[in-house]
């Protein structure tokens, strides 16, 4: 049975991870500051059938992130994929407009905490033999907003992550990609959408879903879907892409 490791489970997309790769066979370790809250996701699952461990930790602690890779590999046996879901945007506005605090907050949630913990993990991924990193990030990586400016960096950094983390972790036999969310219901990344409400938010929905060739906004089970994939064993020969979920809104060639 393969083992995984969700940081950020409790988060919209992470739930949504956790429960995809807990309902195909996975056995999961879903990682998240708040026990409580973590606790909960577990525990929803096992409800279900799923075999869910719930660790709490702060990722931003190096002795914290060594510590939950050497306990998931004990108790799970193993440790096969590691999925970092960053946590959900809260940044608005125009980059110019950034604060320090902002920046340097977003770059250590979407970039240098998802870059320690594939260092702490490397070692025992490569002991596996379908051993994958996959990273969550956004469709404003290939395409600036206005109003997520800096956000749109933070993504993009994300994408070069991917590509230069998958060539060095190649040599130990690890797969690293990303899965590139485009409009996603519920994941933080909307910005006014999320913030709307009533007649308002009816309204918008309906101008964006006119926009995106399949007719609707995505759903986190469709990015769950797609980490499953890459997860997997049919993923075995794809390393160092970013893969969009995007309902064919075009984002690049």
């Amino acid at each position: 049975m393969s083992c995984a490791l969700v940081i950020g489970a409790t988060s919209t997309l992470g739930k949504a991870v956790v429960r995809r790769l807990a309902f195909t066979g996975y056995k999961v370790a879903a990682a998240a500051d708040c026990p409580n809250s973590v606790g909960k996701v577990a525990e929803d699952n096992i409800k279900v059938g799923g075999d869910v461990t719930a660790f709490s930790l702060d990722v931003a602690n190096a002795e914290h992130r060594k510590e939950l890779i050497t306990k998931v590999a004990e108790k799970l046996g193993g440790l096969d994929t590691l999925i970092i879901v960053p946590p959900q945007n809260e940044v608005l506005g125009e980059i110019i407009e950034t604060s320090g605090e902002d920046f340097d907050k977003l770059f250590a949630n979407n970039l240098t905490t998802p870059f320690r913990l594939s260092q702490a993990a490397m070692s025992t991924l490569a002991k596996s033999q379908n051993g994958s990193i996959i990273y969550l990030t956004s469709c404003f990586g290939f395409t600036p907003s206005i109003d997520m400016g800096l956000y749109s960096v933070a993504s993009s950094s994300v994408l070069s992550l991917t590509k230069s983390v998958a060539q060095s972790a190649a040599k130990q036999g690890v797969r690293v990609n990303s899965v590139v969310s485009g409009m996603i219901e519920g994941d933080g990344t909307g910005a006014v959408w999320d913030h709307a409400s009533g007649e308002e938010a009816r309204q918008i929905k309906q101008h964006l879903e006119s926009m995106i060739p399949l007719g609707r906004l995505g759903r986190p089970s469709d990015v769950a879907s797609y980490v499953e994939f890459l997860a997997s064993t049919k993923a075995r020969y794809i390393t160092g892409e970013n893969c969009i979920v995007g309902g064919g809104v075009s984002y690049r060639l």
